[in-house]
């Protein structure tokens, strides 16, 4: 179990470093090139990790089209998703697009694992839990800007 725990911590961070250098490629190279380096990449090291671990399905005519169309929407999913974080990621700070998402994800795992009928009292309350935290710190965050602007919201007197 520390293992698994040890690599979804370190899947985290990654994640959180790949969406600072993504925002960065599309500062310095606009979003089109930012994104499209960022997938030649990846594609690169996928093709390179595939023939070092012996796997030639993709040299064989006819694998790719035998692949089904479902399987290539997470690579849609993926763009999509990636191009909706840098550009959030530029307008707010690092914590509190990181808590955004993890709350997203959950939502997305919460309403998945109910439809497979695998949800519980305990996984609604997490799921509430997750999401008080994240109207909490949009709260604070909001408070915060207005004070820095100068201003004092009404109900934070």
């Amino acid at each position: 179990m520390a293992f698994v725990v040890t690599v979804a911590f370190l899947n985290g961070a990654l994640n959180i470093i790949n969406k600072m250098v993504n925002v960065r490629a599309k500062q310095v190279l606009g979003m089109a090139n930012g994104t499209l380096i960022n997938y030649l990449e990846g594609t690169v090291l996928a093709l390179a990790l595939a023939l070092l671990a012996g796997d030639r399905h993709l040299a064989q005519p006819g694998y790719l089209g035998s692949i089904p169309f479902l399987y290539y929407l997470g690579g849609v999913f993926g763009l999509v998703a990636m191009v909706l974080t840098i550009r959030g990621m530029e307008k707010v700070p690092v914590a509190v697009s990181a808590v955004v998402i993890l709350g997203g994800q959950l939502l997305a795992g919460f309403l998945m694992d109910a439809a497979a009928g695998r949800v519980g009292l305990r996984e609604l309350a997490g799921l509430g839990l997750v999401g008080a935290g994240v109207w909490w710190n949009n709260r604070q965050s909001q408070r915060a800007a207005q004070e820095a602007a100068g201003e004092t919201a009404p109900s934070a007197r």
